[in-house]
């Protein structure tokens, strides 16, 4: 890993561009979050400097394979991405997918199997391109938001646990917006800070029982903390309509297919999991 280094203080949001910000926290490394007052959004503050992210994630996808529950076993994977992806054919027809932040590449697999015309993209040149050599379909890398990709040419965008993670998530947002086609699908998922078992962990915390606070920010890897009803208004204000709000799946590796159906009528019934996903329209 490499040392941190940050950036100076954010005066403004990065969404909203409200200068009405507070300090709202600081976990148990040190690190600040503040709150916006405007928009509600939260995000680390001061962030880690460009430098330390580039070196950062120059790794990661080893390590999040090294450590992901999952492992190296794809097939529970590609049931998440397939359920996702059957979910957003309920508002757009299959066609041009692009999968931001995709990954090893299941979710890529999962639309090109579902007859999308799938593409994917990662930061780090060397590791897209490996995927794109082995998966035999286009990826892109380098910086998102200053590629020229073709204007409003996608049916689909796919950012799968991704906006959590770049400095500037409304410049992403902003470039989704650029690249879909009128009534285009922009799918998020990402953790939900509102989550009821995080709101249970605050409370252990100020009993004194949990001794390390704020372990749910993950600021090793995460920027900007959301809840739904915050994600919905920024992507109001960014030209979507949300159309599709629930939590996000989590399996079993092992799991039986009966108990995955009872696993999702649960995640259903329950609100404020840890993470959420939605899925949003084009205006």
């Amino acid at each position: 890993m490499p040392d941190l280094s940050f950036d100076p203080p954010m005066s403004r949001c990065e969404f909203c561009k409200s200068a009405d910000l507070v300090h709202h926290f600081t976990d148990f490394k040190g690190i600040e979050i503040s709150l916006c007052n405007h928009c509600k959004v939260q995000f680390m503050n001061p962030q880690y400097t460009s430098q330390y992210l580039e070196k950062f994630y120059s790794t990661y996808q080893k390590r999040e394979s090294q450590h992901h529950r999952y492992k190296s076993d794809d097939e529970p994977r590609e049931y998440v991405h397939n359920r996702n992806i059957a979910d957003i054919e309920k508002y757009v027809n299959p066609g041009k997918f692009l999968s931001v932040g995709c990954g090893a590449g299941h979710d890529l697999v999962v639309a090109q199997r579902r007859n999308w015309r799938a593409e994917g993209y990662e930061v780090d040149v060397d590791f897209a391109e490996k995927l794109s050599q082995r998966l035999k379909m286009p990826v892109h890398s380098g910086n998102f938001t200053e590629m020229t990709f073709p204007q409003t040419t996608y049916d689909c965008l796919y950012l799968n646990h991704v906006i959590e993670h770049p400095k500037k998530p409304a410049a992403y947002l902003k470039k989704c917006h650029q690249l879909l086609k009128d009534s285009g699908a922009l799918y998020i998922a990402c953790p939900n800070i509102a989550a009821f078992s995080i709101k249970i962990k605050k409370l252990l915390e100020k009993l004194g029982v949990k001794n390390k606070k704020g372990t749910y920010y993950d600021t090793w890897q995460h920027l900007f903390y959301y809840s739904p009803p915050v994600m919905k208004h920024i992507l109001a204000e960014y030209g979507f309509r949300v159309v599709s709000v629930g939590n996000d799946q989590k399996f079993k590796p092992d799991q039986s297919k009966v108990s995955r159906k009872l696993t999702e009528m649960q995640s259903r019934m329950i609100p404020y999991k840890s993470s959420f996903r939605m899925i949003a329209l084009k205006c």
